[in-house]
């Protein structure tokens, strides 16, 4: 059973992995195949889902799914299921985090039951996979926050530009450099990975 999520978060479920592509991507068989097609190359034939940032497909092993994705409701937000990748993490257990501490008191039947650790423990998800979109979309994700960033810190700084400014010419200046800096960002560190690398330029 092959299952498409994006962020985590469960969008098909279906017995063949083209199928789950297919609607995920919202496309009837015909559409599929010329757009399978247009991703293909080489020979032998090789297909580059590279290009595919709207979604990861990873496959249940489990032998009863519906179980399992069941299992995952226990455990996850509603509508988010916890799909690990790698079969190290798939035969690991899950530790719930709200772990608690009850305290030392009387049963019901009198009897003294001391103070208690306690944190919950789930069986492994059995969810594996390696598509390479998943890269590719947490890639395309970051630099989204990045520019997204980038276009608040440039309309934050328009006044500066204008011709009725209160800036001295040097300021005016220095304002345009930083402006063009956030510009050219992208193109300057495409080598970033994670929002948290990016070296911002500093405002005059």
């Amino acid at each position: 059973m092959y299952i498409s999520h994006k962020s985590n978060v469960l969008q098909t479920v279906h017995e063949t992995e083209w199928q789950c592509r297919r609607l995920v991507k919202g496309l009837n068989k015909s559409e599929y195949w010329t757009w399978l097609d247009s991703v293909t190359s080489g020979d032998p034939p090789v297909v580059d889902y590279s290009g595919e940032t709207g979604y990861t497909i990873v496959e249940c092993t489990d032998e009863n799914v519906n179980a399992r994705l069941s299992q995952l409701g226990d455990y996850s937000a509603e509508g988010v299921y916890n799909i690990k990748y790698y079969a190290s993490k798939r035969d690991s257990e899950i530790v719930d985090v709200k772990a608690h501490t009850i305290a030392a008191h009387t049963d019901d039947d009198g009897n003294d039951v001391a103070e208690e650790d306690v944190a919950t423990t789930y069986v492994q998800s059995h969810f594996v996979g390696d598509d390479t979109a998943k890269t590719a979309r947490l890639l395309a994700e970051e630099w989204t926050n990045i520019r997204r960033e980038r276009d608040r810190l440039l309309t934050k700084s328009d006044w500066t530009q204008s011709s009725d400014t209160a800036l001295t010419s040097a300021k005016v200046t220095a304002w345009a450099t930083y402006r063009t800096s956030l510009r050219t960002l992208p193109a300057d560190q495409s080598s970033v990975t994670t929002y948290a690398d990016i070296t911002w330029p500093d405002k005059p």
